[in-house]
């Protein structure tokens, strides 16, 4: 038997969903900025301490599927929830179904390849998804989309996660710095008062919208696709992460 804390807050993702996305808009929870990057702010020091720390070969620790669904909230008031970061086994062994639409594209594009390994700048490109399902309000990542038009979208500006209007520039300067090339991405392992850092980047924005009123707002998932009998997910190779 396996004893868990229980977090009556649920999961960031069950907040979007059940408290905006499936009301109507005068019955949504109004999401600040501010509020958001101090959820965000929890989960890098999470992070930062699991990148800090190796196994007992010295291996780097990373978690492997850094999501709104891994994201529990102790209460559904984002502005004094405690935010903890999930890890119920899957980034071990994803076995025959990879989170492929939060994954960077140095996994994806190498799912064929015999020694595909999730690295520290791999969680860096999915807390920036993290942070895009944060600025959509539950959005799905690549709503729709077939592997190759994943890996086709990773070749654009925008990198096929555009930000809506709602979101402020800083914030989409970090979102998007987090899903640049490895070695551009911001770090959560390190020093924090430097600007690689992961950590300054967030403190700086929220610094900035501590008593700003600006807030997102809920994006609808969109598909290009006309076809009756699209699948609702993207179709999972048989891969395995080691």
């Amino acid at each position: 038997m396996l004893a868990m804390e229980w977090l009556a807050g649920g999961s960031l993702a069950e907040f979007f969903r059940e408290e905006i996305r499936r009301k109507e808009e005068r019955e949504q929870v109004r999401v600040y900025v501010r509020d958001i990057v101090h959820i965000l702010l929890q989960i890098v020091h999470a992070l930062k301490y699991l990148h800090e720390n190796r196994d007992i070969q010295g291996n780097d620790f990373t978690h492997g599927d850094v999501a709104a669904r891994n994201i529990l909230l102790n209460e559904r008031n984002l502005a004094t929830c405690i935010a903890k970061l999930g890890d119920f086994g899957l980034p071990i062994d994803f076995g025959p179904r990879l989170p492929i639409p939060w994954l960077p594209p140095e996994i994806v594009c190498s799912l064929d390849q015999q020694n595909t390994k999730h690295r520290p700048e791999s969680d860096v490109w999915m807390f920036g998804v993290l942070c895009w399902e944060c600025a959509t309000l539950g959005a799905e990542p690549h709503y729709q989309r077939t592997f190759e038009e994943i890996c086709f979208a990773f070749e654009q500006p925008d990198h096929g996660l555009p930000l809506p209007r709602s979101c402020p520039q800083e914030y989409a300067d970090f979102v998007y710095d987090c899903l640049s090339e490895q070695h551009r991405r911001p770090r959560f392992a390190g020093p924090t008062d430097v600007y690689s850092s992961a950590i300054f980047r967030l403190t700086h924005i929220q610094d900035l919208y501590k008593h700003s009123r600006a807030r997102f707002r809920m994006v609808q998932n969109v598909s290009n696709c006309t076809c009756a009998q699209h699948r609702c997910s993207v179709p999972m190779p048989m891969f395995s992460l080691r």
